[in-house]
């Protein structure tokens, strides 16, 4: 199996030599890395450009994409689709800030199906008064059906990429909501399976300060916004 690992990274880019470091510290060795930037200043361009040099000097297979973050979060799903037309079996996303063990992507690739959307971060949606996602019940195992994962270490088939649907149908809220927008369209319309995938060991980075979903939280459209979309536009979630 071919297998990438997709890195965005913005403003939480000094963060990033820490993770290629353990990256380069993984038991299973054979995959590339593809680190998508969105910061387009001449400092940042020269960091990453600096830190993915000295990983591929030292093994790593590394392709650097300058992207902008026009895009936000959506950036994940045109990487995807570059990776699944070059012949990739598995799409592999990890935030610029998490901590992953040694094992990390060799525990994953152990839980792999194909037609699957799996994640450390995965939810049971409920519908409560006018809130799904304010009352959610994040789940370490996979007794109930997972409505929703996340893309912060997540794995996903990379058939789902050269869906042309994906991208095009995407509502604009999916442009900075994009992990919702992936639960939705594996989930209710590729009838995929969403699933919590184990990830003993791994640690949230703690650089939340320029986390994305702190900008987006006083957006017109919200998280819970769009799940009504979602929910409108045929996805099954509890009454």
């Amino acid at each position: 199996m071919k297998v990438a690992v997709v890195l965005l990274t913005w403003q939480r880019y000094p963060d990033l030599k820490f993770t290629l470091k353990r990256l380069h510290a993984q038991t299973y060795k054979d995959f590339d890395i593809v680190i998508s930037n969105g910061n387009l200043r001449e400092g940042p361009i020269n960091t990453i450009e600096k830190y993915a040099n000295y990983y591929s000097k030292n093994g790593l297979r590394i392709e650097v994409r300058h992207d902008g973050n026009d895009m936000y979060a959506f950036r994940r799903f045109t990487v995807g689709k570059d990776l699944a037309e070059q012949g990739y079996d598995i799409v592999m996303f990890i935030d610029d800030d998490v901590k992953i063990p040694p094992g990390y992507i060799a525990k994953c690739l152990e839980q792999y199906e194909p037609q699957s959307y799996k994640s450390g971060f995965a939810w049971v949606l409920h519908h409560k008064g006018s809130s799904y996602y304010k009352h959610r019940t994040r789940k370490w195992d996979n007794e109930e059906q997972i409505h929703y994962c996340g893309t912060g270490f997540s794995m996903i088939d990379a058939s789902i990429f050269l869906d042309t649907n994906l991208i095009k149908k995407a509502p604009e809220a999916a442009m900075k909501i994009e992990d919702l927008w992936l639960s939705y369209y594996a989930q209710h319309v590729k009838k995929w399976k969403l699933a919590y995938m184990e990830c003993p060991g791994v640690e949230l980075g703690g650089a939340d300060r320029v986390a994305l979903y702190k900008q987006i939280q006083s957006d017109p459209i919200t998280k819970t916004d769009f799940l009504h979309q979602l929910v409108k536009m045929g996805w099954k979630l509890p009454d």
